[in-house]
């Protein structure tokens, strides 16, 4: 009986599950080409990050007792709260290795929301803007635009995706599709927790897949002719199976999946930890990854937020972020650049951590929780050209009105839409640009000023890099 490929491979439990099948994710098969681009010329990209790491908190964190930290009647007996630096003050027992870390960070404590529940507030930490139903279909998220953006500049060794996810599908929206960006651009979205399906081939079972891989190749020259106006939708299709095909042949990928005992104990053998872990690897590979969007679930304590009784509170989240982050920190800026003598991987990598809106500040509510609250919030950067041991913005003694912005815009809080602004820029990307032709014929701005609630700046956040 001929062998499959599968049988030849070690057998794992299935962990790597192709984007775009995410919310709408069918979509894609209508998407339009060439795109058409509108730069606005208004915007000067700084250019001074090679990737993007975003950590994305899914539930909300709470900003009153954490890095805008309020005492309040909320407050708790063993938070061991400690001044870390100019007007920053940690709980001690919630970010042990983050307060060591600080200097690198820049706190954006000025954070404003459009959103206030969770589904609509993940799917905008992914797109970038509020979800609009009449839109949906064809909006990409981040991911893809970065993507597409990057996909003229990827060499002939990059084989791993230029936009990698982690337990995105473990997001309330799921991986959020291309849109009307060819599938090509969607997320490879990893889900660690669930098992390691990076284990290379024997030689044997390579060999076997080139010999049938070729074959295939040859069988669609023949058909190429009898496709006509379908070839878009198989077009498609064959960018998938060809990233297939070159990733399962590059000894980097499993390298990137290979964690030692020491590595998940400093990182943390939960989603956020293998993430970053994972991240750094993918990093430190150079292989084409660009971007990678990392979920951490479960921060959603509406009850129970400090019981230590109970499975799922403030204190087991924040100890895995506190972990994940700070280990982050630490090897990328242990790590030199391969290009620039003097520089480390942390210099050419922007580290993002961001969250839905905040919780509810002062006394804890009836369920002995905090609710959800979006008029004030943070958001924290590092490295690719960020400087660290700042605070952007301040609010009141109660951390519920933010009272200064600490931008140029005095007038107006930052949003989500101001930190993907900061992050293209970095990478060096025109935030400005506009997609013209869409299929609903609305121009596409890579960053949006119509809010769902109030207009928005189109502006990165200057203070983050002077």
């Amino acid at each position: 009986m001929d062998k499959r490929v599968s049988d030849l491979f070690s057998t794992r439990r299935e962990i790597l599950r192709t984007g775009g099948y995410g919310l709408l994710g069918a979509f894609a098969s209508q998407s339009m080409m060439p795109v058409k681009v509108q730069a606005a010329g208004r915007s000067n990209p700084r250019g001074t990050a090679r990737y993007c790491i975003v950590i994305e908190l899914a539930g909300a964190l709470s900003h009153i007792d954490s890095f805008d930290f309020k005492e309040n009647a909320g407050t708790q007996k063993d938070f061991d709260v400690r001044h870390v630096r100019n007007d920053l003050y940690l709980p001690y027992r919630l970010f042990p290795e983050m307060s060591k870390e600080m200097d690198k960070v820049t706190v954006v404590r000025s954070m404003k929301s459009h959103e206030v529940v969770h589904f609509r507030g993940q799917y905008y930490n992914q797109a970038g803007r509020p979800l609009n139903p009449a839109q949906a279909a064809e909006i990409p998220s981040v991911g893809s635009v970065i993507s597409y953006e990057f996909e003229n500049l990827r060499r002939e060794q990059d084989t791993f995706p230029t936009y990698i996810g982690c337990n995105l599908d473990t997001s309330g929206c799921g991986a959020l599709s291309t849109g009307f960006l060819p599938p090509k651009y969607s997320v490879l979205d990893v889900n660690l927790k669930e098992g390691s399906a990076a284990a290379p081939g024997s030689k044997e079972a390579m060999a076997l897949l080139e010999e049938r891989y070729t074959l295939l190749s040859k069988l669609d020259d023949a058909l190429a002719t009898a496709r006509g106006g379908r070839d878009r939708k198989f077009g498609s299709f064959r960018d998938f199976q060809r990233s297939a095909y070159r990733i399962l042949g590059d000894p980097r990928w499993p390298a990137a999946f290979q964690m030692s005992k020491e590595e998940i104990a400093r990182y943390g053998d939960n989603s956020v930890g293998l993430g970053c872990l994972f991240a750094r690897n993918a990093v430190k590979s150079d292989a084409g990854t660009r971007y990678i969007h990392i979920t951490h679930p479960d921060w959603d304590h509406h009850r129970n937020i400090y019981n230590h009784a109970v499975k799922s509170n403030h204190y087991i989240r924040c100890n895995e972020f506190d972990r994940a982050m700070a280990a982050l920190l630490r090897d990328l800026s242990a790590e030199p650049s391969p290009r620039e003598k003097g520089k480390t991987l942390l210099d050419e990598t922007m580290v993002v951590m961001i969250t839905e809106f905040g919780r509810v500040p002062g006394a804890l509510n009836g369920i002995a929780g905090r609710h959800h609250y979006n008029l004030a919030y943070v958001s924290m950067l590092a490295g690719g050209g960020v400087k660290g041991g700042r605070i952007i913005g301040k609010t009141d003694a109660a951390g519920e009105h933010v009272i200064e912005s600490g931008w140029k815009y005095a007038k107006h809080q930052i949003k989500t839409e101001n930190i993907y602004a900061s992050i293209y820029s970095a990478l060096g990307i025109d935030w400005r640009k506009a997609i013209t032709n869409t299929p609903s014929k609305r121009a596409y701005r890579y960053v949006d000023s119509l809010g769902a609630t109030e207009m928005v700046m189109d502006d990165e956040i200057a203070e983050l890099f002077v």
